[in-house]
């Protein structure tokens, strides 16, 4: 999980496709792009999932093309079948979704490596521009590596985390109580140690006064991601995620609000003002210039929209900030992406003693981020997204142990 050796990720030419779409327009389409290219080969193609899934069993293809609205079986019920049974890389293409709403979100959590609208492509005069992206998204899609989907993996940073003892603050006179998590389950409130004051331990009541931060940072394909990563975690986790991603703030909102509906930690968009609170994640755009300003012994966002900001790098920004002053509570972690940013960032994690972590690069559509940390700091722990959970599971431990020494 942590080793710095990691699986090749040049595709195997020619990148050998099916094509399944219920439009013999469409699927004509593709094969004559494809038919130029002698590194990508067209098997075959289906007109609904079930001819689908039979020709994956037969072909075994390493890059499915998937259409999401089509007869007999849609593409959501053939992606779920394919990535119990057969896992395989697979690009989604939908007539009437557009990116970044529900539906397409729901594509990628339930296994797809990217998501398409067919209305952004072929209504300009720039065809060879759309034919370019296509062939660089199926070769994108051929350096991943899919595993099948185990409904238990959601639970188990829960699990692990949950287990842990519970640390809580005395609103009366500020005394810190270590309570059993088996307590916690049977009770919503406990006493005091020290003044015997009853303190509400119900999570939609109790402020969880922050103990450290994971700072994750994410551009072009990072949405899968941190759909396996986020639900897996924690609401009763001691520290704080903070999540930039390099896209436009409209769809940043939209994930957040989708992400908030599958997760069980509160998912918010990050705001100026906000006091940071342990068991939460905070998401931004790369478009924001994201800072912490330490207050009466709390964590304050401060948050300024700066379009032209993105030269700068958002997720060093929010690094190299939040480094000095939690030291080496913090842990930073980058996720697929092609943007040149996170390597200052980390440096300044390095400096202070906290955790660098990246993304297996077999699990990233996009390699540039993650390929950069993972030559510059040594140090740095590879982990897939389960292998991300399960460390910042590790993490929390730790830190509640070193609290309840204290």
């Amino acid at each position: 999980m942590t080793q710095r050796t990691t699986q090749t990720t040049t595709p195997s030419f020619p990148i050998k496709v099916l094509i399944a779409d219920d439009s013999w327009v469409f699927r004509r389409i593709l094969r004559d792009i494809f038919k130029r290219m002698q590194h990508i080969q067209v098997l075959d193609d289906a007109a609904n999932g079930i001819e689908a899934l039979e020709q994956i069993i037969k072909f075994h293809p390493d890059v499915l093309i998937l259409d999401m609205e089509m007869p007999i079986m849609d593409g959501l019920t053939t992606l779920q079948h394919l990535m119990i049974h057969t896992p395989t890389p697979t690009i989604i293409f939908s007539s009437l979704s557009q990116d970044g709403t529900a539906r397409s979100f729901d594509a990628l959590k339930y296994g797809a490596v990217d998501f398409v609208a067919k209305s952004s492509f072929f209504k300009g005069s720039d065809m060879a521009a759309d034919n370019e992206l296509i062939i660089k998204k199926v070769i994108q899609a051929a350096t991943i590596t899919v595993k099948s989907i185990d409904p238990m993996q959601s639970v188990l940073g829960k699990a692990e985390i949950g287990n842990a003892p519970h640390l809580v603050f005395c609103e009366d006179c500020g005394t810190r109580n270590v309570v059993d998590a088996q307590v916690l389950s049977m009770s919503d409130s406990a006493h005091c140690s020290h003044c015997g004051d009853e303190i509400k331990l119900s999570a939609d009541e109790k402020f969880r006064r922050l103990s450290y931060a994971v700072v994750m940072g994410a551009g072009e394909g990072g949405y899968v991601n941190l759909l396996q990563i986020i639900p897996s975690l924690s609401p009763e986790m001691g520290g704080a995620v903070v999540v930039v991603i390099h896209d436009e703030p409209e769809k940043v909102s939209s994930f957040v609000e989708y992400l908030g509906s599958i997760s069980g930690m509160k998912v918010v968009r990050g705001q100026d003002g906000l006091t940071m609170e342990g068991g939460s994640c905070y998401i931004f755009s790369g478009t924001e210039r994201v800072t912490f300003s330490p207050y009466s012994g709390h964590y304050v966002l401060r948050v300024t929209s700066d379009p032209g900001f993105v030269k700068q790098g958002a997720i060093n920004t929010s690094l190299m900030s939040l480094a000095p002053l939690l030291k080496e509570r913090v842990v930073g972690i980058v996720l697929s992406g092609s943007e040149n940013d996170g390597v200052k960032g980390m440096d300044a994690i390095g400096k202070h003693n906290g955790t660098v972590i990246s993304l297996d690069l077999s699990r990233c559509l996009c390699k540039d981020m993650s390929e950069k940390i993972i030559r510059k700091f040594p140090e740095t722990l590879i982990a897939d997204e389960q292998g991300i959970v399960e460390l910042i599971a590790k993490l929390d431990r730790q830190n509640r142990q070193q609290v309840v020494m204290a």
